[in-house]
C-alpha cells in the first residue's frame, strides 16, 4: 500500500473510531439527563412523571408486557391503577386496576373516556402509543377523587361559600382523619381556614406549584370553585415532598456524569499523547536527519541508537514506524544521492586542478621555445645563418601550429558540453570511409615503424554520419594507439555487425592502461600517475571523441589490460 493511501487510511480509522466513540459518549449523556429529567419531573408531580414516562420505558411484543416492578410500586403508592389497550380495544395488561372496570372498550367507551376523563368516577389520563412497540393505549386512573369529596363538603357544609361554627366540628373531624386543611379565598383574599396547618401562609405561585409539582412541596391541594359565591375552597392534604435536594443531579447521578467526563477527558489525554508520540518521534528523528546532512555528515543518517528505534533485529522497521517506512527509504535514497554527489564534487574540483595543470603544462611547453627564440633573435650576440633561421623559423611555425590546435581543441570541448555542435549527416558506406581514414595512416611514411591494418566486413553497411566530425573521432583513436605506444606495435581496426548496431574497433598489442587509467581515460585532461611520459593533450582528444559519438546516438567502450594492449569499441545503431 502506497504512502498517501495508509496515511489516509490510517487517519480514516481513527476518525472511525473518535466518531464511535464520541457517538456512544454523547448517547450515554443523553440516556443519563433523559433519565435524570424523567427522576426530576416523577420527583415534581409523581402522577404526570408516570404517565410520560411508563409508555416509554414499557416493553411490548406480539401484546406480551413487560414493566418493572420499581413502576408498578410506584403507581400503588400513589394510588394509580393502569390498563393497556390493543388497537381492538382488548386489555392486554393491568396494574392495581379495581375489579369493576371492563377487559375490553368499545369506540364508543373510548370516546366518552376521551371527552369526560373519567371511567366508572374514576379520573384518568390517556395516552396514545404509536411508535415502536405498535399501536397501544393507556388508561391511568387514580383511586380517590379528593375533587369530588371536596364537592360534597361544599354543598353539605357550605353557607354562602363559608362554613358556619356550628358545621365547624363536623368538617374539621374529616380533615383531622385525612390531616389536611382547608383554605376559602374570595375576591383574591383568604377569608377561612379550617383543619391543622390553616394559620399557614401560601403566595399565590406557591400554591399553584402545588397543583403543577405536589412533590416539591409539603402538601397536594385539590380544588372547587363556585361560581354561584365566587369563592375557591382549595384543600391541602399531605403530600410526599421529596427528599432529594433541588439541584438536578442525585449523588449517585453526579458521581456516574463526573466519572463518564473523566474518563472521556483521560481517554481525549492518551489519545493525544499516543499521536504526539506516534507523529512527534519521527518527526524528531527527520530533524536529526536534516540537522546531519546539512552538515553533510552523510553517512550518519541514522546512529546506531536510531536504528535500534526503528527497526528490529531481522531489518523489519518497528510497527509504530511503519507508516513512515517510504520516507525512511526516501531519506537513505537521498542520502547516498547526496553522497555520490559530494564525491562527484571532489572529483571534478580534482579534474579541475588537473585541468588547470595540464593546461599551463601544454602552452608552457610551446610558449617557452617560441619565447627563447624570441630573446635569441632580438639579441644581436648571435649570427645566424639562413638555414638556422629557417630552422627557427619551423620550429617557431610548428609550435604555433600546436598552440593554435590546443585552443581549438579546448574551444571544441566547451561547445560540445553546451551541444552548440550542429551534425551534417551523410549517408556512408562504413567500410569505404572507415578504410580510406586507415589509409592515411597506413600510407604515412613517418609511421613505418607501425603495423596498421583495416579489417573490413564483405557486406556493404551503410549509416548516418557527420563525415567531418566524426574522421577526427578516429583519427584520435588510431593517433593515441600510436602516441603511446613504442614502435613495431599491430594496431587493427575492425568493423563488425551486431544485432542492433554497427561496431568500429581500434585495437592494438601495446602498453595497455590499468583500471584506474581505464575509468578516468574520458575525462577532460585526465593525466594518470606517469609523470615521466610527454602526454600532450591527452584526454582532451578523448573527451572530444566520446562527446562526437554520443551526438551520433552512439556509445564508445575501452577494455585494456596492462602488457596486452587495449581495445577500444564505437558502437553506432542501426536506424
Amino acid at each position: 500500500m502506497k504512502l498517501q493511501r495508509r496515511i489516509a487510511f490510517h487517519f480514516s480509522i481513527q476518525f472511525v473510531i473518535l466518531l464511535v466513540s464520541v457517538f456512544f459518549f454523547f448517547v450515554f449523556l443523553l440516556i443519563l439527563v433523559a433519565n435524570l429529567m424523567t427522576r426530576a419531573e416523577l420527583n415534581a408531580n409523581t402522577a404526570d412523571g408516570l404517565v410520560d414516562t411508563i409508555p416509554t420505558v414499557v416493553t411490548i411484543e406480539k401484546n406480551q408486557v413487560k414493566l418493572d416492578k420499581k413502576w408498578s410500586r410506584l403507581l400503588k403508592e400513589n394510588d394509580m391503577w393502569l390498563q393497556i389497550l390493543d388497537k381492538d380495544g382488548h386489555v392486554v395488561y393491568s396494574d392495581q386496576t379495581p375489579s369493576s372496570l371492563k377487559q375490553a372498550y368499545t369506540i364508543n367507551d373510548l370516546l366518552l373516556i376521551e371527552e369526560t376523563r373519567e371511567i366508572d368516577h374514576y379520573p384518568v389520563q390517556t395516552y396514545y402509543d404509536s411508535w415502536m412497540n405498535g399501536k397501544y393505549y393507556f388508561l391511568f386512573g387514580f383511586q380517590h377523587n379528593d375533587k369530588e369529596l371536596l364537592g360534597e363538603w361544599f354543598a353539605s357544609y357550605s353557607h354562602q361559600g363559608t362554613v358556619d361554627e356550628k358545621d365547624l366540628p363536623a368538617l374539621e373531624k374529616q380533615l383531622h382523619s385525612m390531616d389536611g386543611f382547608i383554605q376559602i379565598f374570595k375576591n383574591g383574599e383568604l377569608i377561612q381556614s379550617i383543619g391543622s396547618g390553616q394559620d399557614k401562609k401560601i403566595s399565590h405561585l406557591e400554591l399553584i406549584g402545588r397543583i403543577y409539582e405536589p412533590g416539591k412541596h409539603p402538601t397536594q391541594v385539590k380544588v372547587f370553585n363556585d361560581p354561584a359565591s365566587k369563592v375557591s375552597w382549595v384543600l391541602h392534604l399531605p403530600g410526599k415532598e421529596s427528599d432529594k435536594p433541588a439541584w438536578l443531579f442525585s449523588s449517585q447521578e453526579t458521581q456516574i456524569l463526573v466519572v463518564a467526563i473523566l474518563i472521556s477527558l483521560l481517554v481525549t489525554i492518551l489519545f493525544s499523547i499516543w499521536n504526539g508520540y506516534r507523529y512527534g518521534r519521527p518527526l524528531l528523528l527527520f530533524v536529526n536527519w536534516l540537522e546531519r546532512m546539512g552538515k553533510e555528515r552523510y553517512d550518519e543518517v541514522l546512529t546506531k541508537k536510531d536504528k535500534k528505534k526503528v527497526f528490529k533485529k531481522k531489518g523489519k522497521t518497528r510497527y509504530r514506524y511503519r507508516l513512515y517506512q517510504e520516507v525512511f527509504q526516501s531519506f537513505y535514497s537521498m542520502a547516498e544521492k547526496l553522497s555520490q554527489a559530494e564525491q562527484e564534487r571532489i572529483r571534478l574540483e580534482q579534474s579541475r586542478e588537473e585541468w588547470m595543470a595540464g593546461i599551463s603544462h601544454d602552452l608552457r611547453t610551446p610558449l617557452s621555445t617560441i619565447q627563447g627564440y624570441g630573446h635569441m633573435l632580438e639579441s644581436s650576440k648571435y649570427d645566424f645563418s639562413p638555414e638556422e633561421l629557417e630552422e627557427i623559423g619551423h620550429v617557431i611555425r610548428k609550435k604555433g601550429d600546436y598552440m593554435l590546435q590546443l585552443v581549438n581543441d579546448f574551444s571544441l570541448v566547451f561547445q560540445l558540453k553546451n551541444s552548440a555542435i550542429t551534425l551534417e549527416k551523410q549517408t556512408l558506406e562504413i567500410n569505404q570511409y572507415v578504410r580510406k581514414v586507415v589509409l592515411k595512416f597506413e600510407e604515412d611514411l613517418t609511421l613505418s615503424d607501425f603495423s596498421i591494418s583495416f579489417i573490413g566486413m564483405d557486406e556493404a553497411l551503410y549509416l548516418e554520419l557527420d563525415p567531418k566530425w566524426f574522421t577526427r573521432v578516429l583519427d584520435n583513436l588510431i593517433y593515441n594507439a600510436i602516441k603511446h605506444n613504442s614502435p613495431h606495435t599491430k594496431i587493427a581496426v575492425r568493423i563488425l555487425k551486431e544485432k542492433d548496431s554497427v561496431n568500429i574497433q581500434v585495437e592494438d598489442n601495446g602498453k595497455g592502461m590499468d583500471e584506474t587509467f581505464v575509468a578516468n581515460l574520458f575525462d577532460r585532461y585526465y593525466r594518470g600517475t606517469n609523470t615521466n611520459e610527454k602526454l600532450d593533450g591527452l584526454g582532451l582528444g578523448m573527451s572530444i571523441a566520446k562527446a562526437i559519438v554520443e551526438l551520433h546516438k552512439g556509445n564508445i567502450e575501452v577494455t585494456s589490460t596492462v602488457g596486452r594492449g587495449t581495445k577500444i569499441t564505437i558502437i553506432l545503431p542501426i536506424t
